[in-house]
Parts: structure tokens; sequence; C-alpha cells
């Protein structure tokens, strides 16, 4: 089996972002329950945590080490399980209070 690299994981982490965000998106729009986003967001969350592990192993260890502990960050302070997911709620509000 080949081993990982940090673009196949960053991939993976990007692709749970793109997840989370549109369960999320979806249910602002009401056509989600709160169980389903929150169940989404914490796979997610363990999902960003997996692939930090997994990139410990790679020559970008401090990259994912910091990924790992912005992502349990922004999931304590924000709800966000990941970084883009974290930038996407970040950049959402702060356009909706421009527009407010």
């Amino acid at each position: 089996m080949r081993p990982l690299n940090s673009w196949s994981l960053a991939g993976l982490v990007i692709l749970a972002s793109v997840i989370v965000t549109a369960v999320t998106e979806m249910r602002i729009a009401g056509m989600g329950s709160v169980a389903l986003s929150a169940g989404v967001a914490y796979a997610g969350f363990f999902a960003n945590v997996a692939c930090s592990g997994l990139g410990f192993s790679t020559p970008e260890r401090g990259w994912w080490i910091a990924n790992v502990a912005i992502g349990i960050a922004t999931m304590t302070f924000l709800g966000a399980p990941t970084i883009p997911s974290a930038l996407w709620t970040a950049g959402r509000v702060l356009l909706a209070r421009a527009l407010a």
C-alpha cells in the first residue's frame, strides 16, 4: 500500500469541510435537522484529527500539528471542525454583519 502524502490528506480535509459546510447550509435553509448537522460536524472533526495524525509521518509534520491544534480551537470556540469550515463560517458572519 502506498503511504499517504500531505496532498492527499489535505484533499480529505477539504472534502470533509465541503460536506460539513453543505450539511450546515442545508440545515440553515430548513432542509435538515440539528442532529444530522451535529453528527456530520463531529465526523468531520474526527476525520480532521485522523488526517492530522496520519500527517505526523510526513515531512510537513509541523503543519499537521498546527492543523489539529487549530481544529480543536475552532471546534471549541466556533463549532467548525476544520480550518476551511471555520474560514467559511467567519466569512459568512462577517459578510452578514457588513450587509446588516
